[in-house]
Order: structure tokens, then C-alpha cells, then sequence
């Protein structure tokens, strides 16, 4: 018995190696490839170096879609593909990860994610990151402005440039941790007479955005900095949009650390901070933003966030083989709806490890800072569902459970991130339970969800795959389950009669009935639901 496990282990460890071999050669080809100017032959081989888990060959390809080089400019992709490499603390991937949510290129702004890879990046020796570090904290930028900071930053860039000319395989510094201080504190003074000096008032700084920044979403997030000179806890930070002053003590309260959600008119506006406490008040600070409105007869844009989850790793969720192919098939089918009559297609793909609660929320949150009221955006789910005993619906992500449904993304969770996207929502849930999501007549909870949603800005429509705990039948002759395959198959023109314009959604409701009930041989029947009641419209053109 012994013997055997030693040549199995011997076996999967020469296959491991096989495959790190081909990975390489891979990564090898493409660096040769891009050095000669053929990018898109590079980007092939960066592909195929990718999917062997190499991590050079991950970040290269995310700056190929980044920046449109040999392949076209994707920046979600861009985005997916940094995430990866930045996992495995690839400081390159760390750095450009940053710069994206910084000014939301691919995912939705998020200042403290960026100073945090921005510090790891720099933390990780990467000359770049450091300057730009130094830079940020000498004009207050993503962190507090702290010119000693900024000085010590310049010095570890000099020292790295410097040693990387003499060693370039030197290792990098560890001395700054993410979880620690940024700087040290100054140390506090003790008076003899023992009584503290007189407290100063405080004083505000907006870090970002910046005057005159251009805006076109109903919510804008405000960092700003506090100096309240010890006072910090019992501070409050007011704001004001033109002058009139809004209430951010409900769901629009702070939500991290100095950053305001503030929500904003449908025109240019001025927002104005200051900051209250028993000191007194600040001098309020201002910026102008300018509201980017889209021209009537501009054409439209499509998003698209598909997800799919087949590797759950828990037992009480098992496998579902053909979601992740699923999600990925109906990107590839939606992405070449470009110019019918889309300006501009983006598709955010989010599979197993890379479809958490987390990775959901930001996804969501993405869609609410790309969209105007003039696109359309589509939102895809093959995976578990569930309903609990009070008929609430949960998207089942990875490392979400039955019993930990605190780690699932809830019906509630969805309505709250639906109700901010600013433009008309179509939700695809392939999922058992599916059409629990909207349901209105199962439950009080659901009842008031439904409510909620009919008084929504711009409307949303599902298609649900089940009302039930049927699942979608897996065919290795489609490839897919039976929801997904006849939705790519309308997609793909299926739906299609004599003098149709377009993919209407009152089509897409019909064909989607039949179809599935077809090929499950009636044991499946899918669910459209429109709470808002809008008028049905074409998803897309067919073209010629």
C-alpha cells in the first residue's frame, strides 16, 4: 500500500511539474511576442500562461486589456486578471490594482482598497508605488498629508533604485504593515500645572474627488481628512449639497473610515463639509462637481455582471459542474452585442473563489457608478439558491452556507444595491428558488419587498429559472443547463421572427417558456417577473 501511494505521489508531482513547465513556456513565447511588437499573438500566449497559473503571465495579460494592446480594451477584464496576480502579492498587479479603484477604471471606486495596495505595493518594493506613496502623502491624497512620511517614502525609492542596480534579484523591505499605524503618532505633552491646553477647533480637508471632478451617478463618495486634536470620536462631520444641509445618520452614513456617501442632484452641484465638536466649528471646505449628462440620441451602453459558482467546497453544497461554463458563455454571447445598438459592451465575469459576498457587493457597486439612465444592464447567476423558512431568497456564493447565511448575498442585499443603479435592470437567476427573489405572495417579507421594489427609479425584470427546488437539467450534449441554454440560444437569434427588430423582452419571456419546458420534458418552467411594471423593450438589435 505504501508503495502505491509513493508512486501516485510520484506521479501527480512529475504532472505538477509538467504543467509549471508548459506554463513557462508559455509566459516565455509571449514575453518574446510582445518584445517584437506582434501584441496580439502575445496575448494568446499570455492566455494559455494564465490558465497555468502563472502569475507574470496574469498581470501582463490585465495590461493588455488594460491598455488595448493586441487585444480590445476590457477594463473589468483588466481588473479580474490584476486581482489574481495580486492575490499572490505580485506587487506590479498590487500597484495597477490601485490606480482602478482610485478612479474606478473596471470597478467601482474605493479609496481604502487602493491605499491599501498602493502601501503593499510599495511595501512589496516596487520603486513606483513608492514615489507614488511619497507623492500621496505630500499633498494628502487617498492618506493624511505628512510630509515626514513622504520624505522617508522617496528615500526607500531611491535606496531600491539604487540597490536594483547593483542587485536585481535583492528582496524587498517588510517594515510597513497594513494593519499597523501609517506614521507614528506625536507624542502627547504633560503640562506641570496638569490641567490640558485649550482645545483647537477642528479642521477638514477633502482628499478626493477633486474640484470641477466630472460625476454621473446619484451618490458620491467623499474622503476627507479630520484633524480634530484628539477629539477625533466625538467629532461629527456635517455636509451640505448646495447649500442645503442632508441627513447622513440612515442608510447613507458612514460606511468607512472619513468617507462620506453623499447623495447628489441630477445637476452640477457643490458639496460642502465641515466639521462639529465642543472646540468648536471648521471652516467649511467646498468642491464643485459637474454632473456628466448623456446627450438625447447618444446610443446606449450594455453591462453585464455574470456569475457563476460550481466548486463550493462544503458538503452541504454540492457541485454544480456546468455553472461556471454557464456565466462564462452567456459573457461570450453578450459581449458581441456591440454597435446593436451599443456604444460600448462591459461584462464583469465572476467564478467560484472570484464570486464571494464581497466580490458580488463590489460587482453591484460597480454597475451603480457606470450606469446612466440610458443603458441597460444585465445581471446572471447559475449557482445554488436558497429559501429559508421565512420564503427570504439567498444567492449562494462561495463560502456562503445554509447555516451561515450571513455569508450569503440576500434578496435584501440585492434590492438595496438595485434600487442606486441608473438604468433598467434585467436579472437572469438560474437557480433553484429562483423566483423567490421577487415573489410577492409567499410571506409578509417578501410582500414589502416587492412593494420596495415597485417604487424603484428605473424598473427591474427577472427571469427565474424555478419557482422550486427543480434544478436545471445538466446535458453533456448542450453543455449547459436547461435556463442557460435557451437563454444563449435567444441571445443567439433562436427567439428571432419575421420582422423583429430586436430581442424584446416579451419574446424573451416566450421563448424561454417554451424552450425550457421543452427541453426538461415539461418538468421545469421558467418565471418572468416585472414588479415594476415597465413597458417591455428590446435588449438588443439583431442586425443584419
Amino acid at each position: 500500500m505504501m508503495k502505491l501511494l509513493m508512486i501516485l505521489c510520484s506521479l501527480l508531482f512529475s504532472l505538477n511539474a509538467v504543467a509549471d513547465d508548459e506554463g513557462k513556456s508559455f509566459l516565455k513565447k509571449a514575453n518574446e511576442h510582445y518584445a517584437a511588437g506582434r501584441y496580439d499573438v502575445a496575448v494568446g500566449y499570455y492566455l494559455k500562461a494564465a490558465e497555468f497559473d502563472e502569475t507574470e503571465a496574469q498581470f501582463n495579460l490585465g495590461y493588455a486589456l488594460y491598455h488595448g494592446e493586441g487585444i480590445t480594451q476590457d477594463y473589468p477584464s483588466a481588473v479580474m486578471w490584476f486581482k489574481r496576480a495580486a492575490h499572490k502579492q505580485y506587487p506590479k498587479a498590487e500597484y495597477n490594482l490601485a490606480f482602478c479603484y482610485m478612479y474606478g477604471k473596471g470597478a467601482p471606486c474605493n479609496y481604502n482598497k487602493a491605499q491599501e495596495l498602493l502601501i503593499a505595493a510599495a511595501n512589496h518594493g516596487l520603486p513606483e508605488a513608492q514615489i507614488t506613496l511619497a507623492e500621496c502623502y505630500e499633498h494628502g491624497v487617498l492618506v493624511e498629508q505628512d510630509l515626514a512620511e513622504s520624505k522617508r517614502w522617496k528615500e526607500k525609492a531611491e535606496q531600491r533604485n539604487q540597490s536594483a542596480e547593483k542587485n536585481s534579484s535583492a528582496p524587498p523591505v517588510f517594515d510597513l504593515q497594513l494593519d499597523g499605524e501609517l506614521h507614528e503618532r506625536a507624542p502627547l505633552i504633560v503640562y506641570p500645572s496638569g490641567q490640558e491646553p485649550p482645545k483647537k477647533v477642528p479642521e477638514l480637508k477633502i482628499l478626493f474627488p477633486k474640484d470641477q471632478s466630472f460625476f454621473h451617478t446619484d451618490v458620491v463618495k467623499v474622503k476627507y481628512q479630520l484633524m480634530a486634536d484628539g477629539l477625533e470620536s466625538s467629532t461629527k462631520v456635517m455636509a451640505m449639497v448646495d447649500a442645503m444641509k442632508i441627513d447622513l445618520n440612515g442608510n447613507r452614513a458612514v460606511k468607512q473610515a472619513n468617507v462620506l456617501d453623499v447623495e447628489v442632484p441630477n445637476r452640477d452641484c457643490t458639496i460642502t463639509l465641515y466639521a462639529q465638536n465642543e472646540a468648536g466649528n471648521s471652516e467649511p471646505v467646498s468642491i464643485r462637481l459637474i454632473r456628466e449628462n448623456v446627450a438625447q440620441g447618444d446610443l446606449p451602453r450594455l453591462f453585464c455582471v455574470a456569475v457563476g459558482i460550481g466548486d463550493y467546497h462544503d458538503e452541504k453544497l454540492p457541485p454544480l459542474k456546468l455553472a461556471t461554463k454557464d456565466a462564462r458563455d452567456f459573457a461570450a454571447v453578450v459581449a458581441k452585442k456591440q454597435g446593436l445598438p451599443f456604444s460600448d459592451v462591459q461584462v464583469k465575469i465572476l467564478t467560484d473563489q472570484e464570486a464571494t459576498r464581497e466580490d458580488m457587493f463590489e460587482a453591484l457597486e460597480w454597475l451603480q457608478q457606470e450606469t446612466t439612465p440610458n443603458d441597460i444592464c444585465i445581471f446572471f447567476y447559475a449557482g445554488h439558491g436558497y429559501r429559508d423558512e421565512k420564503d427570504r431568497f439567498y444567492f449562494m456564493p462561495y463560502g456562503g452556507t445554509t447555516d451561515k447565511l450571513y455569508k450569503c448575498f440576500s434578496s435584501a442585499d440585492f434590492k438595496n444595491m438595485a434600487d442606486d443603479i441608473n438604468c433598467k435592470m434585467i436579472v437572469f437567476a438560474d437557480a433553484c428558488y429562483s423566483a423567490a427573489l421577487f415573489e410577492g405572495n409567499r410571506s409578509a417579507a417578501t410582500s414589502h419587498f416587492l412593494e420596495q421594489l415597485r417604487s424603484a427609479k428605473n424598473g427591474t425584470m427577472l427571469y427565474a429559472s424555478s419557482a422550486s427546488d427543480t434544478k436545471s437539467k445538466e446535458d453533456p450534449e448542450w453543455g449547459n443547463g436547461a435556463f442557460t441554454k435557451a437563454l444563449v440560444s435567444a441571445f443567439n437569434g433562436g427567439a428571432r421572427q419575421q420582422f423583429d427588430e430586436g430581442l424584446s423582452t416579451q419574446a424573451l419571456e416566450m421563448y424561454l417558456y417554451k424552450e425550457v419546458r421543452r427541453l426538461t420534458n415539461f418538468k421545469q418552467t421558467p418565471i418572468f417577473i416585472n414588479p415594476n411594471g415597465i413597458e417591455h423593450f428590446n435588449i438588443f438589435n439583431y442586425g443584419n
